[in-house]
């Protein structure tokens, strides 16, 4: 029998030898905002968007940097490129690091994702929380997500409950034809 996640047991590393091994202070650099540049390749370090794993309240993230022209680049036919002047504006970005380490409240883990804070509300709105497989054959289970979909966008926008409650009532109409064939 195969162990599913309410049958994972959790133990952190109790042998001295191991625990002593894993670096528990993280210096203020590894959540600082700033590309990481090797040649042509450019990637942004996000910090500000895994705020939570420094054991900060995580922000409304800002739009992600869109590298797309950056990562057309490559090596091909430019061995004598200056790589340097080429990503001069990046480079900049990196050398001013220490101000750009993300600042944020410390959570204290009051609620997990059940909090009010205008992440939350903005994370609600902009994420599909629960995935149901489309090509599935078993109805009820995309029904009863549609479902529970509605009902979880009603709780947190009532100005559309009219709209909402229609849905529901069509979802379960749906569900009681479907059960009598």
């Amino acid at each position: 029998m195969s162990t599913i996640w309410f049958q994972f047991l959790w133990r952190p590393y109790i042998q001295p030898e191991v625990s002593r091994l894993i670096v528990v202070d993280i210096p203020p650099v590894s959540i600082a905002t700033v590309p990481i540049i090797c040649f042509v390749t450019v990637e942004i370090h996000q910090a500000d968007r895994v705020m939570r794993q420094f054991g900060l309240r995580q922000n409304i993230p800002p739009k992600p940097v869109n590298l797309d022209q950056v990562h057309k680049d490559d090596l091909r036919g430019r061995n004598d490129r200056d790589w340097v002047a080429h990503h001069h504006q990046w480079i900049a970005i990196w050398n001013d690091r220490q101000n750009q380490i993300i600042q944020g409240t410390p959570f204290n883990e009051n609620g997990h994702l059940r909090d009010e804070t205008p992440y939350m509300q903005w994370y609600i709105n902009h994420t599909i929380r629960y995935i149901s497989p489309s090509e599935s054959s078993d109805d009820e289970v995309i029904y009863i997500t549609m479902l529970y979909i509605c009902l979880s966008y009603i709780l947190n926008h009532f100005k559309n409950i009219l709209m909402f409650i229609f849905i529901f009532i069509s979802i379960y109409y749906h569900l009681l034809l479907k059960q009598k064939n």
